[in-house]
């Protein structure tokens, strides 16, 4: 299999993007349980995915324009704990597009049956890093849609 058929940066299905992972040795303690903390590190991966994925490049925007996006608030419910070597899939849907913000939810959980580990409500802010918030570009508001929940 060639890198050009493997996808990196997961999938896109109607509405959501899917990143899949498989939960490694050096995230789990002792007992191969996923350290709480790791949920957080598995939900930014899959949220610059997906911003990848729909043609957002923040490394584009941070290196020329000095402007990205940054999380301004997370609320994290942890369900149950994944173990060593669950395979785990990050889905990402947008729910709100506001003219600063925007509003994601993140649900980390199993790829093989479905249950779901940990739920994450996120907020991100677009910012131009000398002056602070600003209006999210009407480019990007365009790209975000194709992941926003039906209202």
């Amino acid at each position: 299999m060639s890198a050009t058929q493997i996808s990196l940066n997961g999938t896109m299905s109607g509405n959501k993007h899917f990143y899949p992972l498989i939960v490694q040795y050096e995230d789990t303690d002792a007992g191969g349980v996923v350290y709480h903390s790791n949920y957080l590190n598995y939900a930014e991966r899959g949220r610059s995915a997906f911003l990848r994925t729909i043609g957002i490049d923040l490394h584009h925007y941070l290196k020329e324009e000095r402007k990205t996006i940054l999380i301004s608030k997370i609320e994290v419910d942890y369900l149950t704990s994944a173990r060593l070597n669950h395979c785990l899939i990050v889905e990402t849907t947008v729910t709100n597009i506001g003219k600063v913000r925007l509003n994601l939810e993140q649900i980390i959980k199993n790829q093989e049956d479905g249950h779901i580990f940990a739920r994450l409500q996120v907020q991100a802010v677009w910012v131009e890093l000398d002056k602070g918030a600003r209006r999210l570009p009407d480019f990007m508001r365009e790209k975000l849609k194709i992941a926003e929940v039906e209202k």
